[in-house]
């Protein structure tokens, strides 16, 4: 009896040591012992998140070597390399797609340049927050799934892509403006209406690819009015420089093809086919229309280059204030279904080529 009894109370022992010591260690005797006190909003998130719950510990994700209140500088910044570690797969499509370049778009070409030898102080609080927060050290996962709660939930929100896909990259305005914006809206995320995760994240793959691109180009064009077109805005493109960056658009035509059976397929779920397939080459022909009406102010700028009413410094800032992110709004608003957005964006584009046209034909 006495040993029944002895091994019962071990038994019991071990069971209080697996239940209070990882408290204890999660208390004052670890990492959150002195940031519940500095950064308690951070603690917080952490102990919401499905990494606590399976007992992930700080120096996990930031090393060990940061111990004392001074000498916070050795924390280890986690990038995609740690969190590949777990998320093998996640880490492998992310780099396959466009977001993980967001660091060398930045940093290729003219446009980004000039701007930060014109108002380094502006860039580094506009454009170089998203490039970098999605893009530096090949990839940072909490710039979707913030730190330090890293909530897929919180990902899937369209929200989640607000903060950088606005105004000059107006996808979640365009979003938010459309039918399926206003359920979501209405609802929330009850999977009646799709979210930028649904359709460009399907099943959650996280390349982010989408059939045009993020320029609205292809390398291989059969539409021969559209290829003259769109050599006209790949060549402004290059002059500014984003364009310079890998995988900004696609290769092949059999690239294009398929990633656009992959929308189509998405969009089945909800709607016919043949109504997909309808609606989306509505959107080719304006993305079409866009680039020629670019191109045609192109040519315009052009001649007033060549006759010495425009230097290169001006047609620069032509191309990138008043025809580039205007033409990009305009094919992104109409594959979001945005109708009024769509209108605005052709409308500016239609009085930029009338007054270019003035200037140049006076001459």
């Amino acid at each position: 009896m006495k040993n029944i009894l002895k091994t019962v109370w071990c038994l019991l022992l071990i069971l209080m040591l697996i239940i209070f010591v990882p408290c204890l260690y999660a208390g004052n005797n670890s990492c959150t012992g002195c940031h519940e006190k500095q950064n308690p909003g951070l603690v917080a998130d952490w102990k919401r998140s499905a990494m606590f719950e399976k007992g992930l510990q700080c120096d996990t994700c930031h090393g060990d070597a940061h111990t004392q209140s001074d000498d916070s500088a050795k924390a280890e910044r986690p990038s995609i390399v740690t969190c590949e570690k777990c998320h093998k797969s996640q880490a492998k499509q992310f780099r396959e797609g466009k977001h993980a370049l967001c660091e060398e778009a930045l940093t290729t070409g003219n446009m980004s340049k000039k701007m930060r030898k014109k108002a380094p102080d502006i860039v580094e609080k506009s454009c170089a927050v998203c490039h970098l927060t999605m893009g530096e050290n090949g990839g940072q996962c909490d710039a979707c799934h913030t730190r330090h709660r890293f909530s897929p939930d919180e990902a899937k929100s369209p929200e989640a892509c607000l903060p950088c896909h606005v105004d000059n990259h107006p996808q979640y305005e365009s979003y938010y403006n459309s039918k399926h914006g206003a359920i979501y809206s209405a609802e929330g995320l009850t999977g009646r209406s799709p979210t930028c995760a649904t359709c460009h994240m399907y099943k959650g793959n996280h390349k982010v690819l989408t059939s045009w691109g993020f320029f609205g180009v292809r390398k291989e064009e059969p539409d021969k009015e559209h290829a003259k077109c769109q050599k006209g805005v790949i060549d402004y493109l290059t002059k500014l420089g984003p364009i310079l960056a890998p995988n900004s658009h696609r290769a092949t035509l059999a690239e294009w093809q398929d990633l656009r059976n992959d929308m189509l397929d998405i969009c089945s779920g909800c709607h016919a086919r043949s109504f997909c397939r309808t609606e989306l080459e509505k959107s080719d022909q304006v993305l079409k229309k866009a680039n020629c009406i670019a191109n045609d102010i192109a040519i315009a700028a052009g001649r007033l280059l060549e006759s010495g009413e425009m230097n290169e410094e001006d047609l620069f800032w032509l191309f990138r204030n008043e025809v580039h992110a205007w033409r990009m709004g305009l094919y992104i608003n109409a594959f979001h279904q945005y109708p009024e957005g769509v209108l605005k964006k052709w409308l500016h584009l239609q009085k930029v080529l009338r007054d270019i046209s003035k200037t140049s034909n006076k001459d």
